[in-house]
């Protein structure tokens, strides 16, 4: 086996910049790459138990955010990294810092600096070790690996390769020495991920199953590098987890994400402790185990809620002030032209159909390559003046983080969805979807309910039996705007991206925007 021993420059609480190699897959057996790392700073006697600090999902939440039922912003990292700073000084040389994926991509700040932001708050919190992610694919592998490169801590996934040379693409297990214990921590990623990123975001690369690749990892942490505690780091979800757990005997902590399970109190699956914390980084997670020669002999955790009461980390605040002061710069940026106003004034987007709202559907739809697309009024906010395009105004026009999804719609379900956008009219309502790739006409005289009385598709009478895809944002696939009739239909790709990075980039490409009514929605 390849052993990583490669150490450059200084440590961030122990952990070193480590430099990534290739590896190849010889006959059928994966080599892995493992990073072994002395950490001095994380010396501790294991009789005194061993610390881990985790989280999960963050999707870029730097900042704390508002939440319903609290009077203050809670979760962010700025928040969170109080805590854990406070549970390392308290607990000297007997910390771990792990987090479960998806964390480099998600708002707008972290987005415009392809993820920096985000690294380097982990890297002031002193994050050992990240697992990959679907989101992290976001950026696209090329700055992904480079990201991965240059950061303090280890980006590990076991079970991501090139599929033509069998390549690992990230080193699959990080090995730190604490007190003179070796701590294996293996990293794995969602065999989802070419459904829930972009597919030319992860083009040439194949991720193996999970449980197969553990099966190979685990025995080789124990038997090839000795380790006297396994850590599984996952990015495949709950359910996976628990499956995992049952399957792959010596595995002692699973530190999961990827399902946004909110787990108060650590699980136990066949010898196996199984933890996760939500998403946004609304919670911390603290596990403590003691481990001899026969693994965990005890163990207790909890999850420590991120509350308006914990103060701001001046380490995070810092670094987002530096990139909100760069991204001003950045919103100023020239993207395109418009060759006429588009319109949002006067909440016409929420009563009718409007250039603009054309527009940021067929920005939907022509990314995703779906059948139809569909946009509620009410996500988008402000009109976009004649003349030179900045990115600071699609972040105007479309404030919410919402992101972009595909469904498998009925023709039935595609009808109830425009009875629910209509059936308020002539009150303004953000329900009222602005769509691509079909038309329909509707009575307002009539009940609602029955007020849609033609839809076509692509200039096709629509087909109630058919199944159709619908690309549409995240708010709309779950429920929201009263739109139920999709929380059945199958997601068949989940973007992760933000619908503004999608408009943005739409604009970029067609450099001019002259978007026009087109009859799409008509009103009897």
């Amino acid at each position: 086996m390849y052993i990583l021993k490669d150490v450059v420059g200084g440590s961030v609480h122990g952990v070193a910049r480590l430099k990534r190699k290739s590896l190849s897959l010889l006959a059928l057996l994966l080599v892995f790459a493992v990073l072994c790392v002395q950490s001095p700073c994380l010396a501790a006697d294991s009789q005194d138990g061993l610390v881990i600090l985790y989280m999960n999902d963050v999707h870029g939440r730097l900042e704390s955010f508002q939440v319903e039922g609290y009077g203050e912003p809670i979760g962010g990292l700025v928040k969170l990294a109080t805590l854990v700073e406070d549970i390392v000084r308290e607990n000297p040389g007997r910390v771990i810092i792990l987090n479960a994926g998806d964390s480099i991509h998600g708002t707008s700040v972290v987005n415009l600096f392809e993820g920096k932001p985000m690294v380097e708050a982990l890297e002031a919190m002193g994050v050992a070790a990240m697992a990959m992610g679907n989101h992290e694919f976001n950026y696209g592998p090329s700055i992904l690996l480079k990201t991965a490169e240059e950061a303090d801590f280890a980006f590990l996934s076991a079970n991501t390769i090139q599929a033509d040379t069998g390549r690992a693409l990230f080193p699959g297990a990080l090995i730190l020495d604490v007190g003179g214990q070796r701590i294996g921590v293996f990293g794995l990623t969602t065999p989802e991920t070419p459904t829930s990123t972009h597919p030319k975001n992860v083009q040439g690369l194949e991720f193996l199953d999970p449980i197969r690749v553990s099966g190979w990892m685990v025995p080789y942490l124990r038997d090839q590098e000795k380790v006297d505690l396994v850590i599984g780091l996952t990015h495949i979800g709950y359910e996976y987890d628990r499956l995992l757990a049952g399957e792959v005997s010596g595995i002692d902590v699973i530190v999961g994400g990827h399902s946004h399970t909110r787990l108060d109190k650590p699980e136990v699956v066949a010898d196996t402790i199984i933890v996760q914390t939500g998403r946004h980084a609304e919670f911390l997670g603290h596990l403590e185990v003691s481990y001899g020669d026969k693994g965990v002999s005890k163990h207790s955790g909890t999850l420590i809620h991120v509350g308006p009461e914990v103060a701001d980390n001046s380490k995070i605040a810092e670094i987002i002030s530096k990139y909100n002061k760069k991204s001003e710069a950045e919103l100023s940026k020239v993207i395109g032209e418009a060759a006429v106003y588009l319109d949002e004034e006067g909440g016409n987007v929420r009563t009718r159909e409007t250039n603009l709202g054309n527009f940021v559907a067929d920005a939907m739809r022509e990314a995703i390559a779906a059948d139809i697309a569909l946009m509620n009024g009410g996500g988008i906010r402000v009109s976009i003046n004649k003349g030179p395009i900045t990115i600071g105004d699609v972040f105007s026009v479309l404030p919410f983080d919402d992101t972009v999804v595909v469904l498998e719609a009925t023709g039935a379900d595609i009808r109830a969805a425009l009875e629910n956008s209509v059936k308020a009219y002539p009150e303004q309502a953000g329900r009222f979807l602005q769509v691509s790739g079909m038309s329909f006409e509707f009575d307002p005289n009539k009940a609602p309910g029955e007020r849609v009385v033609s839809v076509s598709i692509s200039g096709e009478p629509l087909d109630e039996t058919k199944t159709y895809t619908v690309a549409t944002n995240d708010f709309i696939a779950a429920g929201g705007n009263g739109y139920d009739m999709f929380l059945d239909c199958k997601v068949v790709f989940s973007s992760g991206e933000m619908l503004r990075d999608i408009v943005a980039r739409y604009i970029e490409q067609l450099g001019t925007v002259s978007a026009e009514v087109e009859g799409r929605i008509v009103v009897r």
